[in-house]
């Protein structure tokens, strides 16, 4: 696979979760470049890779992480208070995710929207896949729970 379709595949799921992740369309652009620049150089990495998906998007957290450490900021790669208040036009998903912790919302992001695997998502957030799978139980089971209440 080529660059050109690797970018082309990827840019709009790796432009989406960090918009997820950010406030700032600016760093949200430069983040981007700075993971497709890594993506470039590290293209004869990508035969061993089992899902390209993953590793880009865990290229793009890495990169996230870099830059907010160098500008002497908390790591912020879950925070709600962060993310883009435009991300969707579709106000139910940004108001079911706020009830959910941040890693818990970050996994129903990853899994319903980016449809990331769990194995996909524990690489990324760097956390064992049992812990995927048994906070997005509990994230289910929750908003269920807050479903059924918003009903009555």
């Amino acid at each position: 696979m080529s660059f050109d379709e690797i970018y082309a595949r990827y840019v709009d799921s790796v432009y989406s979760f960090l918009k997820f992740k950010l406030n700032d369309e600016y760093l949200v652009e430069e983040i981007l470049q700075e993971t497709f620049l890594a993506v470039y150089r590290n293209l004869n990495k990508l035969s061993t890779v089992q899902s390209p998906k993953s590793w880009i998007l865990t290229i793009a957290r890495h990169k996230l992480v870099d830059h907010l450490r160098s500008i002497k900021h908390e790591e912020v790669t879950l925070d709600h208070s962060m993310l883009v208040q435009e991300f969707s036009t579709d106000l139910v998903l940004n108001e079911v995710l706020n009830q959910l912790d941040s890693t818990a919302a970050a996994i129903v992001y990853g899994l319903y929207v980016e449809q990331l695997t769990c194995q996909e998502l524990a690489e990324i957030l760097e956390i064992p896949v049992g812990t995927v799978k048994s906070k997005a139980y509990t994230a289910r089971a929750k908003l269920r729970n807050w479903l059924k209440g918003a009903g009555q």
